[in-house]
């Protein structure tokens, strides 16, 4: 470990993903015509104050959607919800039509969109850039490039981000995060990509090119392979193993920055064996290699645990703190809001965790693998209006057991995250992971003693 190399660490700094630079320095147009497949997660399930329109619209609840693209013609996205609900919206140079029915839209609706270009970046394209070449995740699918462009009018000091990710051998979208949300549940901004900016996350299992196309003439409901709404195979929510290490890259939504090799920590013991704070605690360790303009080379989210009910809590439990590393100099150090989680955080009743979908052995999002598509509720920003109760967050675990209570992460992406202190880190995609069978050197979770001055 080069931040300190007093600890022990368990994880080889072999296992930390890497990236491979990029060929080019503008990202390649789509082809002039294409079908695709999307899989659509929302910004938030509906809200206190949503309208009857935000109602009657699909950006408040998973879906997936049939889309073709005609350059300068047109562009028809036929979505079906968790619900059951359908919505077919056509976009022309003239405007945007939508059709509840199944039928072909011809109802003029005004949802702040405008006809796509070839290249997904719009007027941001020049200012576009690519962090590298990687896979995915652990599941290495596809290798894909990681692009991406600041979102017109946030700040140039912290631009929020949009990311695109291309895959490197086709050049088609694979997936997309929009780090900052549409002006309304209901209306987009003609400057952001049509459709897609309503929805904070997206994964296209299927994005062919066309010689040609034309508007379709019935509804379309993709078949997906693998996938399926709700939970089929009844799988319980899982549990974090209480001993266990994984690497990450992070990706942030502050544009400035690209992802971080990132190495995690977790420890967890039960009650009966609780002592002192580093019985419980988490190292989060994020790799400054690919922001060498920063002040520091690394920076460590350390996290502590709350103590059992009845034990007198020790000095520095549940509490966290984020450190700043020069190589192995410690240079700064402030409080973290959060402190450590416990194993089942994803069933605290109030985060609501739900799976709300699966899917199985697709050869562009899970090859040979399962994955539970999982919500849970993120308390908002207060001076967020769009989300005055909550935002999701969405993560894709692959059962280890039958029952899923064992599962190993795939991704994780908090929606409308912000930008704000440091990188604003909102996507996590996993990589390496171990349970381990022996206990973790408690030294990897000392505290420095700036941090406790």
């Amino acid at each position: 470990m080069t931040y300190n190399a007093n600890n022990v660490d368990p994880v080889p700094t072999s296992e930390y993903p890497t990236f491979t630079p990029v060929s080019g320095t503008t990202p390649p147009d789509l082809p002039k015509a294409w079908e695709c497949y999307a899989l659509l997660h929302p910004f938030s399930p509906l809200q206190s104050n949503s309208s009857p329109a935000d109602e009657g619209n699909p950006f408040f609840e998973l879906c997936v959607a049939y889309i073709n693209y005609k350059h300068d013609a047109f562009f028809s996205a036929q979505i079906t919800g968790m619900s059951g609900r359908t919505w077919w919206y056509l976009i022309d140079k003239f405007g945007t039509y939508v059709s509840t029915s199944g039928e072909s839209p011809i109802a003029r609706v005004d949802m702040g969109w405008t006809l796509p270009g070839r290249s997904w970046f719009g007027n941001q394209k020049e200012n576009a850039s690519c962090a590298g070449i990687s896979f995915l995740n652990w599941m290495q699918a596809q290798e894909v490039a990681w692009w991406k462009m600041p979102v017109e009018g946030t700040p140039s000091t912290a631009p929020a981000a949009t990311w695109i990710w291309l895959d490197q051998a086709t050049a088609l979208p694979v997936r997309t995060m929009f780090g900052q949300g549409p002006p309304s549940p209901s209306v987009g901004d003609p400057n952001q990509l049509a459709l897609f900016q309503m929805f904070s996350f997206t994964y296209f299992p299927l994005f062919t090119p066309l010689a040609d196309t034309s508007v379709p003439t019935t509804f379309n409901i993709p078949d997906i392979d693998g996938f399926r709404f709700g939970n089929p195979n009844n799988y319980d929510l899982f549990t974090w193993s209480s001993n266990f290490g994984m690497t990450v890259f992070m990706t942030p939504v502050n544009e400035l920055f690209d992802p971080l090799p990132t190495r995690v920590l977790y420890v967890y013991k039960p009650d009966n064996e609780y002592k002192v704070f580093s019985d419980r605690a988490q190292n989060t360790l994020m790799m400054y290699n690919y922001n060498p303009k920063n002040s520091f080379t690394s920076q460590v989210a350390l996290l502590t645990g709350g103590a059992p009910s009845g034990v007198t809590p020790p000095p520095n439990s549940d509490n966290g703190f984020l450190i700043n590393y020069n190589g192995t100099q410690v240079t700064g150090c402030q409080q973290f809001p959060f402190p450590q989680e416990p194993p089942a955080w994803v069933s605290i009743p109030a985060v609501e965790g739900t799976i709300q979908a699966t899917v199985d052995n697709n050869s562009v999002l899970c090859p040979n693998e399962t994955v539970t598509i999982l919500s849970v509720l993120f308390p908002p920003s207060p001076t967020d209006p769009n989300y005055p109760d909550s935002t999701y967050l969405w993560t894709w675990y692959s059962p280890l057991t039958a029952d899923g209570t064992s599962s190993r992460p795939v991704t994780f992406m908090q929606s409308q995250s912000g930008v704000g202190v440091g990188t604003s880190l909102a996507l996590a995609d996993y990589f390496y992971y171990n349970e381990f069978a022996e206990p973790i050197d408690p030294s990897n979770f000392d505290i420095p003693s700036l941090c406790t001055q």
